[in-house]
């Protein structure tokens, strides 16, 4: 439930940016929600795969120690939170002044949006109601960089 609610949240924020400078504003206390509702998912992982040993929890049902155990899921999420950050802090004030912050922050967004979009396409075969999160993620993502685009030209 915590990594759907992070997706829709990480949707809400990209589509609330796409509609204009003063809707983007809004969009921040959304990407927030998506940073804390992504930290409590990868607590509750974190928690899950200390109980079981790790065991099934990566695609194809691979154990933890089968990935390279936990240095493996503490890069996973540091990446992640990397790329969270920097798509946070690339929408502050300072940094909207500088073309290269954007630039890092659509990239990080970017990665975001395909990671969410990857991990549903890839439980497609479980429920094919698997595509409506991985279109509302996928959409808002373009929507979001062609718009960020749009108003950098």
């Amino acid at each position: 439930m915590t990594a759907r609610s992070s997706a829709l949240l990480f949707a809400a924020a990209q589509a609330t940016s796409a509609l204009g400078e003063r809707a983007a504003w809004a969009s921040r206390p959304l990407y927030v929600g998506f940073m804390a509702a992504h930290a409590a998912h990868f607590t509750i992982v974190a928690g899950y795969a200390k109980v079981t040993g790790g065991r099934g929890l990566f695609p194809g049902g691979r154990s933890m120690n089968e990935v390279g155990g936990w240095p493996t899921v503490a890069g996973i999420y540091t990446f992640f939170a990397g790329l969270a950050f920097t798509g946070w802090t690339a929408g502050t004030p300072a940094a909207i002044a500088k073309p290269a912050m954007r630039i890092a922050g659509h990239a990080a967004t970017g990665l975001i949006g395909a990671m969410f979009v990857g991990t549903y396409l890839g439980q497609l075969s479980q429920s094919r109601w698997y595509a409506v999160p991985a279109a509302i993620v996928g959409t808002a993502e373009i929507a979001s960089a062609v718009a960020g685009h749009s108003r950098a030209s």
